[in-house]
């Protein structure tokens, strides 16, 4: 069993109801939990409104503040310890990359896991707020979406906000909520275990201005050289990936010779790898999805057809 503390980001645009779902999420065990807030704004009020243990950032914006002072909260906090879970509401402003570097960073994932990126949209001003980069950004990085508000929109809007999300990200689930409630509480703590690697879509390029994704899945084995060259590559920009700016990654490969799978999850030049559950009978498929802006579709897919044989 993983020792390190989960963390669950839970981000989206300003007014999109994150306070509300962390708050339900501590008061159904409050003793399970340390909720960490970053605002935006010179006098933080939002960790005042948790009920159970919590704590606001000083210095405003974790995505374009000074990493240091994540890092050192972060470490503050395993040595306070007491708690089981780590939830940290991001600003409405915030740009969940950055934020996700602290927390794949070496001397901080040795003592927490990304659990996963739950992102809340608000359907009544999802255009609007896809007008700024960081909302675009917070729906593009979401291992799970959460579409607050479904008692006030009319079904239309939802209908279309739910398609206008899978067309920005196609992997991650499609949940209603209403005032906090519609989503199961472990499916929120735990978006990555949640999501899964199922049958991907036919790719999509996603973003105007040039932010798309290519989703890849082929049967057979991955011999482990050949996976390390691989994700060298990503992460050094190499190769099929030495064009374009790769954002995001993640994947399940079948390495030979494992009844396990191997998962990874990447932010920028960042790597994080876990164990996944024994392969169930059948096909082992290996799954691969990369976000980012201008990548080079056919070399990635050519590279990866050669890597599992």
């Amino acid at each position: 069993m993983d020792p390190r503390t989960p963390v669950t980001l839970v981000t989206g645009f300003l007014g999109s109801g994150k306070t509300t779902l962390v708050k339900r999420l501590v008061r159904q065990d409050p003793e399970r939990f340390f909720v960490l807030v970053n605002e935006y704004g010179e006098v933080p009020l939002d960790h005042l409104l948790v009920e159970g243990r919590a704590e606001a950032l000083a210095e405003g914006c974790a995505c374009c503040g000074p990493a240091e002072e994540l890092v050192e909260t972060l470490a503050a906090l395993h040595r306070l310890g007491g708690f089981r879970h780590l939830l940290l509401e991001t600003s409405g402003l915030a740009h969940p990359g950055p934020i996700l570097q602290v927390l794949l960073s070496p001397g901080v994932r040795e003592a927490y896991r990304l659990a996963g990126v739950v992102t809340l949209v608000d359907p009544l001003h999802l255009p609007h707020y896809l007008a700024f980069p960081e909302a675009e950004a917070q729906v593009i990085y979401a291992d799970l979406l959460v579409l607050t508000k479904a008692d006030l929109a009319p079904e239309e809007d939802l209908v279309e906000a739910e398609q206008t999300l899978r067309r920005l990200n196609p992997l991650a689930p499609v949940h209603r909520s209403v005032r906090g409630e519609g989503v199961g509480a472990e499916t929120v703590l735990f978006p990555r275990k949640a999501q899964g690697f199922r049958p991907l879509p036919p790719p999509v390029h996603a973003h105007r201005e040039g932010l798309g994704s290519v989703s890849l899945l082929r049967e057979g084995e991955v011999d482990l050289r050949g996976l390390e060259a691989f994700l060298e590559a990503m992460v050094f920009g190499r190769g099929p990936f030495r064009r374009g700016r790769l954002v995001r990654a993640k994947g399940e490969v079948n390495l030979r010779g494992s009844h396990r799978s191997l998962r990874f999850h990447g932010v920028y030049a960042l790597l994080d790898f876990e164990k996944g559950p024994p392969w169930p009978p059948g096909p082992r498929i290996n799954r691969m999805v990369f976000i980012g802006e201008d990548l080079d579709r056919k070399g990635i897919e050519e590279a990866f057809a050669q890597l599992v044989s």
